[in-house]
């Protein structure tokens, strides 16, 4: 090696160092994630060899394990993030006073969390009087406090279901029950891969995910309303899902916008089964002109 190549290899180390610890600090990875070589030589450009001496790097000022994955700058986060989401389907009527959750594991695929962090989440609700803990079988949801609004079966008026849609859509995407659970099974092997989409695709991703958004919630306000609380549960409840997750910010660091995508994707795929159930097809067909909800306009 010259001297001139040895002048220029520390540059490209920090050049190396620069690029990952950017992309990291940029939310592109997930805490916990692992860093590959392949993948981040892919993304940034940089040989193995540059890359394996950022990494090295990065450990020592915390940014990465020694394990080589992104370091979790808030440990207790996601307990918390999945508290908040659980919190907010019950809030919006997915599961009425008296009703069971559903099972762990089906909860911690619908709040794509791991089972630690879920029952962390479940007995913070339960300290807090919205679950009841069972001994066997899952929590059940208690009455609202006094000093709180009643809940109520979904949906709200329909000025709040209007409200509540995405002002702006992109068309494109599809609205049938196999293609949102394709979708579904898509985003959340990405999110737990660890690494996100740049972000003028998860915008493009978003947009399109708001036309199924307003289509489904849509279908589900015309099953729906004008019927006894006690028919079409499962619309009611996986529609108000779709609007917790649909509540979700859509800013911050790329991580949590595919948070949002993944669990609104799979909150989406179950209210397109809900929908696709013969009694319910059959009440749509009586009662679709009935409802003046009209799509929004597209940018």
């Amino acid at each position: 090696m010259t001297a001139q190549d040895n002048s220029r290899a520390p540059v490209a180390d920090q050049a190396a160092v620069r690029d990952v610890q950017d992309r990291i600090t940029g939310g592109y990875y997930v805490p916990g994630a692992k860093l590959t070589l392949r993948e981040l030589s892919a993304s940034s450009g940089h040989d193995f060899s540059a890359l394996r001496g950022a990494l090295d790097h990065l450990t020592t000022t915390g940014l990465v394990t020694s394990r080589g994955r992104v370091a979790d700058p808030r440990p207790g986060y996601r307990a918390e993030r999945a508290k908040a989401l659980l919190s907010g389907m019950i809030e919006r009527g997915a599961w009425p006073a008296g009703t069971a959750l559903p099972a762990r594991l089906v909860l911690g695929r619908l709040l794509l969390t791991e089972p630690a962090h879920l029952t962390q989440a479940l007995v913070a609700l339960a300290d807090e009087g919205v679950l009841r803990m069972e001994p066997k079988g899952p929590p059940r949801v208690l009455p609202a406090p006094a000093d709180s609004p009643a809940r109520a079966p979904w949906p709200p008026g329909e000025k709040e279901v209007l409200d509540a849609l995405p002002s702006k859509t992109l068309p494109g995407a599809a609205h049938d029950a196999g293609s949102l659970h394709l979708v579904a099974h898509a985003v959340r092997e990405r999110y737990k891969d660890g690494v996100c989409l740049p972000s003028e695709a998860m915008t493009l991703q978003e947009g399109r995910q708001a036309e199924t958004v307003h289509r489904l919630v849509t279908r589900a306000f015309v099953h729906t309303s004008g019927h006894a609380p006690t028919r079409f549960t499962t619309v009611r409840s996986t529609a108000a899902q779709v609007m917790a997750c649909h509540a979700l910010p859509r800013t911050g660091p790329l991580y949590e916008r595919l948070y949002r995508l993944a669990t609104l994707a799979t909150a989406l795929a179950h209210l397109a089964d809900a929908l696709a159930a013969p009694a319910v097809r059959r009440v749509h067909v009586a009662a679709a002109s009935a409802w003046p909800i009209h799509a929004p306009e597209k940018p």
